[in-house]
């Protein structure tokens, strides 16, 4: 396929800029927390997935949806120009992404439909689960937590006493903050679960919708075991490896644990499906 500079061209290098100056004021800003701009990369891996149907819209030979295309292209503008009043990274990119999706809905041929919807449901899910909803639930996990990481320990091993965030046994006290607590894990497993759903077989949309749900508990579920571990190795080997590479490394190993458990799910989910068999008669749609 030949590409030619034309008009239908434009709308992407305006996007273009205005994500670049989006990127280029937040990773200047002291005051923005680095694991909000991981949100830039992931909006560029959608959009590179979905590159198909983007390159479909530089030919500027059909118009498929564009009404739809105009009011995802509004939604994305508010949340864009809220988001630089604010300033707000998050809106700014989820306005991003429902732009890119407008532009797509637009300007490629009307098969392409599911693409555009699809990069607006991962801005919806990646932003709203994986960055605004951990950040309003941060300080509640993490006394939840603690308590129950205490009681717990405290019926099967050692005594251990939690006030707040903060666990205390013997002479040692662990505090569960935001990592610990399964809040950076949500985004991570949330982009990626996202990812992972596009480029693999067909799933049916209750698949989707289950995998997304289970983020939520299997981040806080392998973020609990990694608090006890940390618990554990402060008691019986010392806070000076509790707290030095040994914290880094269960982290790693507690995302590495909820990426498989999400895939098992994945698995079942996909065994379960495959044993509701299609009513005789019944036609499906190619994608």
């Amino acid at each position: 396929m030949t590409l030619k500079p034309q008009v239908s061209w434009y709308p992407w290098l305006l996007f273009a800029a205005v994500m670049l100056h989006s990127v280029v004021k937040y990773t200047l800003s002291p005051a923005i927390e680095t694991d909000l701009l991981l949100l830039y990369p992931t909006l560029l891996a959608v959009l590179w997935m979905e590159r198909t149907s983007i390159l479909e819209t530089f030919k500027g030979s059909a118009f498929g949806h564009p009404w739809l295309g105009f009011v995802l292209f509004i939604i994305g503008s508010f949340f864009y120009v809220a988001g630089g009043v604010a300033p707000s990274l998050v809106a700014e990119v989820l306005g991003l992404f429902f732009i890119a999706a407008g532009f797509v809905a637009s300007f490629a041929p009307s098969n392409y439909l599911r693409s555009a919807l699809f990069i607006a449901f991962a801005g919806i899910v990646i932003v709203i689960l994986g960055s605004i909803g951990p950040s309003l639930l941060s300080s509640e996990l993490a006394v939840t937590l603690a308590g129950l990481s205490a009681k717990v320990l405290s019926a099967t091993i050692l005594p251990v006493v939690a006030n707040g965030v903060t666990l205390y046994f013997g002479q040692y006290s662990a505090t569960v903050t935001k990592d610990c607590s399964g809040m950076n894990s949500i985004f991570s497993l949330t982009a990626l679960s996202i990812l992972y759903l596009r480029e693999g077989f067909n799933r049916k949309p209750w698949h989707i919708a289950l995998m997304v749900v289970s983020i939520f508990p299997v981040a806080v579920i392998t973020n609990f075991m990694r608090v006890m571990l940390v618990v554990l190795a402060t008691w019986y080997v010392g806070d000076w490896f509790a707290q030095s590479i040994f914290h880094e490394t269960v982290g790693v190993v507690a995302f590495m644990l909820a990426l498989l458990i999400l895939t098992l799910i994945d698995k079942l989910l996909l065994f379960i499906s495959s044993l509701v068999k299609p009513k005789k008669g019944s036609a499906h749609a190619a994608d």
